[in-house]
């Protein structure tokens, strides 16, 4: 597994939190910064799973935090908003 840079960590785990899936992650990742990860790598940012159980605290803090964003103002993003697209 590659070594990631902190704004790709910060940006896996805000991924997400937006309940983006694990493969949609490595695309986006991939896409924007060049890298190539896995789906387990990508599994190790979530904190709602076991493989991302020794997530550091501050990376916890991020995904709870934009997590609880994106589920209060979804309201806001008609066009993204899952609920209405589906």
């Amino acid at each position: 597994m590659a070594a990631l840079k902190e704004p790709v960590k910060i940006f896996i785990v805000q991924s997400l939190a937006c309940f983006e899936t694990p493969q949609q992650v490595v695309e986006a990742v991939k896409q924007e910064y060049e890298i190539e990860i896995t789906r387990q790598q990508v599994a190790l940012y979530d904190p709602t799973k076991v493989a991302g159980r020794n997530l550091s605290k501050k990376l916890k803090d991020l995904f709870e935090r934009t997590r609880k964003d994106f589920r209060e103002n979804i309201e806001d993003i008609a066009i993204a908003n899952k609920a209405f697209r589906l």
